[in-house]
């Protein structure tokens, strides 16, 4: 393959979009509410919450159903019920990227009447940071082709 063609390509592929996760989710964003009324941690009928992939949290939008919100995140974590409950909480436990350090955040989710998502909330901004960063796609830093010297010809 000659040179310029090589690079080209090489080009190409570095300015076209990653086929990401990221790409793929929801635009609505949980919004912090350090005022909300979230539960104790140490009330929690699930002890020390549970590890959920950070796609999933970012996939709840308002107008989900109880179902759909159990499907990606199971039962709520403080003995909440099914039927009739207006908001669910969880603690959600997520890697941070450094080895095997992990960090704790507590999530909440309002139903409307209609038991369908009015609005989620994030305990800290930290949390809401993370779980952001964690489906981020990667930055790719595009370095320059390697100059190809020609051929002597002899």
């Amino acid at each position: 393959m000659p040179a310029k063609t090589l690079l080209a390509v090489t080009l190409a592929f570095a300015a076209a979009p990653p086929a990401l996760a990221q790409e793929s989710l929801p635009t609505f964003r949980a919004s912090v509410r350090t005022d909300a009324n979230f539960p104790n941690p140490e009330d929690a009928a699930r002890k020390g919450g549970a590890f959920v992939a950070p796609e999933a949290v970012l996939r709840v939008t308002p107008g989900m159903t109880k179902s759909q919100v159990y499907t990606l995140l199971d039962v709520p974590h403080f003995s909440e019920g099914l039927f009739g409950e207006r908001t669910w909480d969880y603690i959600l436990n997520f890697y941070t990227g450094a080895g095997d350090a992990w960090e704790s955040c507590q999530y909440q989710i309002r139903f409307n009447k209609r038991a369908r998502i009015e609005d989620a909330y994030w305990r800290t901004q930290s949390c809401r940071d993370l779980a952001e960063r964690l489906v981020a796609p990667p930055r790719v830093v595009a370095e320059p082709a390697p100059r190809i010297e020609p051929a002597s010809v002899q």
